[in-house]
């Protein structure tokens, strides 16, 4: 008779030991790439993070003038940040070229600043919460200011408060005050936040979380490096240094805690008068 063809016990227990070694090594890589994955994306997400609060304190800080910090410590900054720049005309009249419409409409006013056009004239602010009405067109055009205005999409406007005593042609701000801080969040219990608060207006969280190490450091006149305590003299700031520590919602499953992203980016201004 003809013996049946098959494997032997021997051979089906090492093709078993063969197949779970195989299975052994393809789940640890397995393993291992969804861990790198996982760290790569809280990476990603931490830099998220940190790149958002980057953007927007970037641009306003850097729209700052001279005295317009308002107060400062490690986790605050409160400045006042101007959204429209125009010139004096006359009888607390002032002319504004035309600006970003939706950022015009969401600034909420809470005061002015004037500068002499003398040589090392300051700005001198005034704090109102009386929004400026339309102004009539002619106080800007006729004599003895006669200043050009190209069309109607430029406004006129009248500041509130009492006369001031201005040459014309001399530069007007329009600004609103915002407090940026380092704070518990909301969105993230147990997490901190970085928010935005207008004053008068919004406030918001515009990026969570971060590590509690982030922090304002500041550049004072005079110092090359910049220092954890802000001076009690605030107009001697002449720049804040950012240090955003963004971070993953998630702990990561290498190391057992949040990735995390550190950012650093110095921002200078004018803001020592002259």
């Amino acid at each position: 008779m003809r013996r049946r063809s098959g494997f032997t016990l021997i051979e089906l227990v090492v093709t078993i030991v063969l197949l779970g070694l195989v299975g052994l090594g393809a789940s640890r890589l397995l393993m291992s790439q969804m861990r790198f994955y996982a760290a790569a994306t809280g990476q990603r997400d931490a830099r998220g993070v940190s790149r958002q609060a980057l953007t927007i304190l970037r641009d306003e800080l850097r729209m700052i003038e001279p005295r317009g910090i308002v107060s400062a410590t490690t986790t605050t900054l409160q400045v006042r940040v101007p959204y429209a720049v125009g010139v004096y005309c006359t009888g607390n009249v002032a002319l504004f070229p035309p600006v970003d419409s939706l950022r015009f409409a969401s600034a909420v006013f809470r005061g002015y600043a004037v500068r002499d056009t003398a040589v090392n004239a300051a700005y001198q602010y005034v704090a109102s919460t009386s929004t400026p009405v339309a102004g009539t067109a002619s106080t800007c055009t006729a004599p003895p200011v006669a200043i050009t205005r190209p069309d109607t999409s430029w406004r006129v406007l009248a500041l509130p408060g009492s006369a001031l005593s201005l040459p014309i042609g001399a530069p007007v701000l329009l600004f609103q005050t915002i407090t940026y801080a380092f704070a518990a969040s909301t969105l993230v219990p147990g997490r901190t936040a970085l928010w935005r608060r207008v004053a008068g207006g919004a406030e918001e969280e515009v990026a969570v979380p971060f590590a509690n190490t982030a922090a304002f450091r500041f550049f004072v006149s005079g110092g090359a490096t910049s220092q954890g305590t802000p001076p009690q003299e605030v107009d001697r700031l002449t720049g804040v240094e950012l240090v955003l520590v963004g971070e993953s919602e998630r702990s990561s499953a290498i190391r057992g805690t949040q990735e995390s992203a550190p950012v650093r980016l110095a921002v200078f201004f004018r803001n020592v008068p002259e």
